[in-house]
């Protein structure tokens, strides 16, 4: 048992004796404990002071100190007390927190005392690694028997050393068979298989743990050949001449057990030779290293396969790809990528939750690979992207025939935990004829496809060219500005009037974002508004047009004549702003902060938002409107309206989108304005058109008793400063 500060304190006999013969064969010893330990360094201290030592690998004066340092100033002191000590991180070890000075930088420890057949301590072996070791019950056996065959070298250099055959001689043979005994009793207590052969193969000892670990009795393995541990096809005899050049060697191979089945082990033999350096034996120590092939296999099948779906994983795909690819490059064959990026995944995650999503992505997994030869790779590359590897294919038939595979297939329900549940794939695919010298290529052009397929609309696939890429790299640059673009104070607002049709005068604004690029020039919002949705750079950019516009309304306020009451200014709300939990907080702010006039304030906000209906919706248009704020309904008519519960909503106007108003919308389109604006005068609510040109059209409206207008008939988007002197002009249409 290891020693512990609450063992009583032994008191052990010591010797001291010449040692300078056996330093060979003790050096031996801690070169065996080195390798078959796997530690940097191993030391035999002796308590005369005399140390032995090996050291593998490292700069030469790694472990200097571990090996020279006399036993009384080691941690090797606390076990020629007699106990065996074993620590698994020595730096945290109460013993060296109490004996600062015995810790030489070593962390995993096992130290073992040598202790002759009379009981005398003669000293210690140990082994170091520089690193945290839990040490295990075949190492701890093993060091025991490496120190018995230590206490037994020192025994004979005793015995060799004593003058005279009589008395002394007796005493040394005496203590030489009690080494012997305990030697045997070690060997038979090992975890570790041990086997003794002749120079003929002969099995003349085996232990119990390496008859067992081969499913044999020990007596039926006396006399018989080593080769009846091997396989057929590895049985070979011993090349005498062949292990006369070598003293130890080491493999890892395949053994047999008595019932047929096969396991893998590590053998470790060393030859034994006589006095006169002829070799007559082997030794050898056999280890099932089954659970650590087995732990290998799953950490390799960790690496390179997605633990869900069981399918390869990005890392093998890309390694199988660039084998194709240079075989593409060889001109033996040719390739093709298919990426595939399923539909509606996150709703299945949001509205069934995440043990529902991984069983879709299994039940996927299993799909995609109905569509494809056996031999094909098809790979789960990220959360819900797959990717297949279609090798020596001729043209783009194959791929596109299993794209429109995989979309039927994916088309059809999915039971998942009882729940018939819909998804659907859209699909990208990239050619070898481009040319590919990387696998990350492929991949990437691949998910340009698949990316402009589900922007097409879902359940396509597209074949990747090169003006996708260079639209991507177009887009990530543009990304890239826009990110900057608040820091640099690029973006600027202009604003178009609002009409009172009734008068003629202006009522108000809307705020109209525009970006001044400063290579690109004047970017309007439609090129880059769905960008910022996409990469949330609308939350920032938002906060800054409701911040500005509501400053400039206070200026205009104070600069305006009252006659028309206050000016008024209306902002866009996109769907991210309006899903802020702090969306309330953050208008009531700006309004106190700016002091704008009560009720000036217009948020037009999109149908899709409004139209969802739920308890969130309704809550956050109520504080909205107790702030005093108006609320309209941006671009009516262009979505789904349901009348049943827009009366519900707390609305202050509809505005009329300018499709209706166009000189394409058709003749029938005034009617349809006109059931707009009695509709909306029902519900008790005003109403604005937008995108109005002409005089004819403003004396329609006035005749619809339609409230305001908007477009380019009354003035263009403006500037601060035109807007400005528009107000010096007070103009009447």
């Amino acid at each position: 048992m290891p020693a512990t500060l609450n063992d009583p304190p032994a008191r052990p006999t010591h010797f001291r004796l010449p040692i300078a013969h056996g330093h060979a064969a003790l050096e031996r010893l801690t070169q065996v404990a080195e390798r078959m330990l796997d530690v940097p360094v191993s030391v035999i201290s002796l308590v005369e002071g005399v140390t032995v030592s090996t050291q593998s690998g490292g700069a030469p004066d790694t472990w200097r100190a571990r090996r020279e340092t006399p036993i009384a100033r080691s941690l090797c002191r606390h076990v020629i007390g007699g106990a065996p000590l074993f620590i698994e991180d020595a730096r945290a070890h109460p013993l060296v927190r109490q004996d600062p000075g015995a810790w030489l930088g070593e962390v995993g420890y096992a130290g073992v005392p040598i202790c002759t057949g009379d009981g005398v301590v003669a000293g210690s072996l140990c082994a170091a690694d520089g690193r945290p070791r839990a040490w295990t019950e075949g190492e701890v056996d093993l060091l025991q028997w490496l120190a018995a065959f230590a206490a037994m070298v020192i025994e004979r250099r005793m015995g060799a050393i004593a003058t005279g055959a009589g008395f002394v001689g007796a005493i040394g043979q005496a203590r030489g068979r009690l080494s012997l005994r305990m030697l045997e009793k070690a060997v038979e207590t090992m975890q570790l298989g041990v086997t003794i052969t002749d120079t003929e193969g002969r099995i003349l000892y085996t232990n119990p743990a390496d008859a067992r670990m081969h499913g044999y009795s020990i007596d039926e393995l006396r006399g018989r050949h080593a080769r009846i541990f091997a396989p057929p096809e590895h049985a070979r005899p011993i090349d005498r001449d062949a292990i006369e050049d070598v003293t130890s060697w080491a493999r890892e191979t395949v053994n047999v057990r008595k019932d047929g089945s096969l396991f893998p082990v590590l053998l470790r033999s060393d030859l034994v030779k006589d006095s006169a350096g002829r070799p007559v034996g082997l030794v050898t120590c056999c280890e099932d290293i089954s659970p650590r092939k087995e732990l290998e296999r799953q950490l390799l099948r960790n690496a390179f396969y997605d633990t869900l779906t069981g399918l390869p994983n990005r890392g093998l795909f890309s390694h199988r790809l660039e084998e194709a690819i240079e075989r593409a490059f060889r001109g033996e064959a040719h390739f093709a990528v298919l990426m595939v990026g399923l539909d509606r995944f996150k709703l299945v995650n949001d509205s069934l939750g995440r043990r529902a999503g991984d069983a879709l992505l299994a039940g996927v997994g299993a799909r995609l690979r109905e569509c494809v030869r056996p031999e094909t790779m098809v790979a789960r590359i990220a959360g819900d992207e797959f990717a297949i590897l279609l090798d020596e294919t001729q043209g783009l038939g194959e791929a596109t025939r299993v794209a429109a595979c995989l979309q039927e297939s994916l088309a059809r329900p999915f039971d998942v935990d009882g729940s018939e549940v819909f998804t659907g794939a859209s699909v990208g695919i990239a050619l070898s004829v481009s040319g590919y010298e990387r696998p990350e290529d492929v991949l990437r052009d691949a998910a340009i496809a698949m990316y402009r397929s589900k922007d097409a609309g879902r359940g396509l696939y597209e074949v990747f060219d090169r003006d996708m890429h260079a639209a991507a790299m177009e887009r990530l640059r543009l990304e890239m500005d826009l990110r900057r673009a608040l820091e640099r104070d690029e973006l600027c607002l202009f604003y178009q009037p609002i009409v009172t049709l009734e008068t003629g005068r202006i009522a108000g604004f809307e705020a109209l974002i525009r970006w001044r690029h400063p290579e690109r020039g004047l970017i309007l919002p439609d090129d880059f508004i769905p960008l910022a949705e996409e990469t949330g750079l609308i939350l920032p950019i938002g906060t800054w047009v409701l911040e500005e516009a509501c400053r400039e309304l206070k200026r205009w306020q104070e600069m305006a004549s009252g006659d028309g009451g206050p000016l008024t200014m209306a902002v866009n709300l996109s769907a991210r702003q309006f899903a802020r939990a702090d969306l309330v907080e953050h208008v009531e702010r700006v309004l106190a902060e700016t002091a704008i006039a009560q009720g000036t304030l217009k948020l037009e906000i999109t149908e899709s938002v409004i139209m969802q209906h739920t308890g969130a919706v309704n809550a956050t248009l109520a504080r909205l409107k107790a702030l005093g704020v108006q609320l309209y309904i941006d671009d009516f008519g262009t979505g789904y309206s349901s009348l049943g519960y827009l009366h519900r909503l707390p609305l202050d106007a509809l505005k009329i989108d300018r499709s209706f108003v166009s000189a394409e919308a058709g003749e029938g389109s005034l009617q349809l304005v006109r059931t707009i604006v009695a509709m909306a005068h029902a519900l008790g609510v005003k109403v604005v058109t937008e995108g109005i040109e002409t005089a004819e059209l403003v004396s329609e409206l006035r005749a619809l008793r339609c409230e305001y207008g908007q477009g380019f008939f009354f003035a263009r988007p403006l500037e601060r400063e035109a807007v400005e002197a528009l107000f010096a002009e007070d103009p009447r249409w």
